[in-house]
């Protein structure tokens, strides 16, 4: 079988297993697999719903029990990272009913099992959510670009060029999540890379192609005038369309510490 093939088996298989389970209300898919955008490498996003007072390790015992399981990345009390047979990696979160409400993230979710239809109608509600930046959010990403732009330049003088590169990967990410929010696209959360790059992006090919052009970093301070640069023209239009406050002249006083 293909691995295209593999995976959709164990998609069956966990689905049948957890579905038998006292106390499972649903089942769903999310991430690429439900939006129809999956390729061959894509992770399977298995979402699991469950009663109140159940134990949420007690479903993610039984997909660590299984014979094909190859290792584990991360095993918490709700949520674990699974890697098995055929190179099929699965991300598994458990909820509880009242953890779910309507949000973006659960306009485009592959219902596999909906004991009383909660799911449907989550999904359905959340058609009309839209992303809206709050003043939190930006400040956050705007908080850590400063910071990575400061130790990136700290990193680099000292000449400890593997931190200076994971800065520098930290500021190119920061940078994706500015030009999402100017699009009025959710960004993924701090350091994600999903869907930034390649066929899937909603990043223009110019702005792909920038990105590789400092992949990786080699230019010190030619990549911090141009990222700065870009930052400070997005900024001022996610200002502009957000209603956001975003002081340019914090922002020149920042940067002119290592330019």
């Amino acid at each position: 079988m293909a691995e295209t093939d593999w995976r959709e088996q164990l998609i069956f298989e966990l689905t049948e297993e957890c579905s038998k389970i006292n106390g499972i209300l649903g089942i769903f898919l999310g991430g690429s697999l439900a939006s129809g955008s999956a390729d061959e490498f894509s992770d399977v996003d298995l979402r699991l719903l469950i009663e109140q007072g159940v134990s949420k390790s007690k479903f993610l015992s039984v997909l660590t029990k299984r014979k094909d399981l190859l290792f584990i990345e991360t095993l918490t009390e709700h949520y674990a990272v699974l890697h098995f047979e055929h190179f099929v990696k699965v991300d598994v979160f458990v909820y509880f009913l009242e953890e779910l409400t309507p949000s973006v993230w659960l306009r485009k979710i592959k219902i596999l099992m909906d004991r009383n239809g909660f799911l449907s109608a989550l999904t359905e509600q959340s058609m009309s959510e839209k992303f809206q930046l709050t003043q939190e959010e930006f400040d956050f990403y705007l908080g850590k670009f400063y910071a990575y732009v400061h130790e990136f330049f700290r990193r680099s003088q000292r000449e400890e060029w593997n931190y200076a590169q994971e800065c520098g990967i930290y500021l190119k990410n920061i940078l994706c999540a500015f030009w999402y929010m100017a699009l009025g696209e959710q960004p993924n959360s701090l350091g994600d890379w999903s869907k930034y790059e390649g066929k899937r992006s909603k990043l223009s090919l110019e702005q792909q192609n920038w990105l590789i052009k400092y992949t990786p970093v080699s230019n010190v301070q030619n990549f911090l005038m141009e990222v700065t640069e870009r930052a400070l023209s997005v900024l001022t239009e996610i200002g502009e369309r957000w209603k956001v406050d975003f002081d340019d002249e914090k922002f020149r006083k920042v940067v002119e510490k290592v330019i």
